[in-house]
């Protein structure tokens, strides 16, 4: 069966099993949540990218001696989690209402996702298929997210890193289950895990460059975050994490696990350079005037084509994995996003706000071309 064909059956599966009175809310989810235009959308044609909700059924290719049974709850699983961070985030983001309906949902969705990956990989004892403790590590990078954005000050690339993984705690479990049922060892599942890990980094880094202005106008933008951070290490100040460090040793706090630093500049181990900006000033956007003066401080800073490189290598990093544990679907994907990131990072350090304007032609020409 096709993967967007098998999410969306499994999604009608699962909301069938609801009270009747959930039921027309269940199925349009994905509008309530302000992540489709229409009620009609499924949840298949939500996303640009067919790995955020069908991981697992695309990392089955590596594992043949799996049932069919067995890919099939790992996605339900994963779909469910993906779908549940969604709505948790935009309840705790205020973009949506949290009606009884909805939070009833989400918890059929928990309990669903919690059934299915028992299924998957039963009496195995391993954290990294905790669906609570992935739920804890979600929750607390949201709130800790909000709290930074919202502070307006700087903060530096591993800080972002830490942060944006933690956000994506629950993309982890179900296919890492999916491992352990094919008889994985503890090696190639920490090579799994980092190929997620590079997935799930690299499309949040594609989502807060093209999304950036939106974001700060509803609270903050990281790329507004790591543009200060970038003129204050050109002021010659202490990087982000020096600060943090210094005073988290005044404060005798402990320091939370994920927010290690990644090296000398604070990079990840597949690496993020600073694209130095075009030597031309890009024309005067169609902005709110509010937004003018930030906008101009993030091209300046040339953080928009860091952020595109910083995706383009974490494409590379997966595409690398895929390969070697077998998953050729995936390594293709990668290897196409890997393309497309590296020609969007040079025209953008040769044009700064180029993404965002192709951005926006792209969504205007799917509005009036359809």
């Amino acid at each position: 069966m096709d993967d967007a064909l098998w999410v969306d059956e499994l999604y009608k599966a699962f909301w069938r099993t609801l009270p009747g009175m959930l039921h027309a809310d269940a199925q349009g989810l994905a509008y309530t949540l302000g992540l489709s235009p229409s009620r009609d959308v499924p949840w298949s044609a939500v996303f640009s990218n067919e790995i955020t909700l069908a991981a697992p059924a695309l990392l089955a290719e590596a594992m043949p001696g799996v049932r069919g049974a067995t890919v099939q709850d790992a996605l339900l699983a994963h779909l469910l989690a993906v779908i549940e961070a969604f709505g948790t985030d935009r309840i705790k983001d205020k973009q949506v209402r949290p009606t009884w309906q909805l939070e009833a949902i989400l918890a059929h969705a928990r309990r669903a996702r919690d059934d299915a990956l028992r299924r998957v990989a039963p009496g195995v004892d391993d954290p990294a298929i905790d669906f609570a403790r992935a739920d804890d590590a979600t929750l607390f990078a949201i709130e800790t997210e909000r709290s930074l954005l919202a502070s307006g000050g700087p903060a530096g690339f591993s800080r972002y890193y830490a942060l944006s993984l933690g956000k994506q705690s629950v993309g982890f479990p179900a296919s890492i289950a999916l491992a352990h049922a094919a008889g994985w060892n503890a090696e190639r599942r920490e090579v799994l895990a980092r190929l997620l890990s590079s997935v799930w980094l690299g499309l949040q880094l594609h989502d807060d460059v093209m999304d950036w202005q939106d974001d700060y106008q509803r609270g903050g933008a990281w790329a507004v975050v790591l543009a200060s951070e970038l003129r204050s290490r050109a002021h010659g100040e202490p990087r982000a994490e020096e600060r943090e460090e210094r005073d988290r040793e005044r404060a005798s706090e402990p320091r939370h696990r994920g927010a290690a630093a990644y090296g000398p500049l604070g990079t990840p181990p597949w690496g993020i350079a600073v694209t130095p900006k075009a030597q031309s000033e890009p024309p005067i956007p169609d902005a709110p005037s509010s937004l003018l003066p930030v906008r101009r401080i993030v091209l300046e800073s040339g953080v928009l084509a860091a952020m595109l490189d910083g995706e383009r290598r974490c494409f590379r990093a997966a595409r690398r994995r895929a390969a070697v544990l077998g998953a050729r679907r995936v390594a293709a994907w990668a290897e196409g996003r890997e393309g497309q990131a590296q020609e969007l990072a040079r025209c953008e350090a040769e044009s700064p706000g180029f993404a965002n304007r192709a951005h926006a032609l792209n969504a205007w020409a799917k509005a009036v071309l359809a």
